[in-house]
């Protein structure tokens, strides 16, 4: 709680900054750079539905929703959100879609291939309750809809680094390989397992024909940059209001900072 507390505190910090920045902008008669963050959620529960929905609407109301394979440039001075999940848990078709559609919002839903109408045991080991991944009859079920777009979360969701390179070639071009066999149709966009990579995984999913890929970094999205790795911000339906409200506009992006200074103090 004392985390979460401080956590929100710096970003009220960092958003006070970032207005100060705009105000200079605004005297200057210049826009501001466009903000685009990418949220990540894993699951959505029966008892998250209304709080899920009223997360939406947030978003609805301060930002401009877009897919994640927008690549045109962005507009100055305006904030952007785009939605992702990963995991691909049942639990998102039956609880999550349903608003998203009401709504017309795009979302990205990433699956890890190997799991596949079965049981996520990476996910039993942390909670009590198990999550199903969904079957390759929802995958093409729910891509009728132009809304929702499947990207690769890899095979077995485990580490890449935990791989030597061979094998994480294999995770990466075979995963998208059966996900297009499945839904008859690219698949343009990957997300990291557990959010951890290298280098060479980078490369190694250019070279498979990923146009971007996602990873953990709270890192706030340049669509006009050249930049293939695009970081996300986590999102959770138990998130308060004012907290979300920080993440969707760009004020938890200080959060990087943070994590690099953590590994150069207390290096692993």
């Amino acid at each position: 709680m004392l985390l979460r507390l401080l956590k929100i505190l710096i970003s009220l910090i960092v958003l006070g900054s970032d207005f100060t920045k705009e105000s200079i902008c605004w005297m200057l008669r210049k826009k501001s750079p466009a903000k685009c963050v990418v949220l990540y959620y894993h699951s959505v529960e029966k008892g998250q539905i209304e709080r899920f929905a009223h997360q939406l609407d947030i978003i609805s109301k301060n930002a401009q929703i877009i897919p994640t394979d927008k690549s045109s440039p962005l507009e100055k001075g305006k904030c952007y959100v785009a939605i992702t999940f990963d995991d691909g848990f049942v639990d998102v078709i039956e609880n999550a879609l349903p608003e998203l559609s009401k709504r017309g919002i795009p979302a990205t839903i990433f699956v890890p291939t190997g799991y596949l109408g079965r049981e996520a045991d990476w996910f039993r080991k942390n909670r009590k309750k198990s999550k199903k991944v969904m079957d390759a009859e929802q995958m093409r079920y729910i891509t009728k809809n132009e809304l929702i777009s499947i990207g690769s979360h890899c095979i077995s969701h485990s580490s890449l680094l935990s791989m030597t390179e061979d094998e994480a070639k294999d995770e990466i071009i075979r995963s998208k390989q059966q996900l297009e066999e499945i839904l008859g149709k690219s698949v343009i966009s990957l997300s990291y397992p557990h959010g951890e990579f290298a280098n060479c995984h980078v490369e190694l999913a250019r070279e498979a024909g990923y146009k971007r890929a996602f990873s953990i970094e709270p890192t706030l999205m340049r669509l006009t940059s050249d930049k293939f790795v695009v970081g996300r911000v986590s999102a959770d339906s138990d998130d308060w209001d004012l907290e979300f409200y920080l993440k969707i506009i760009g004020a938890y992006h200080w959060m990087l900072f943070a994590s690099s200074l953590k590994h150069q103090v207390f290096p692993t």
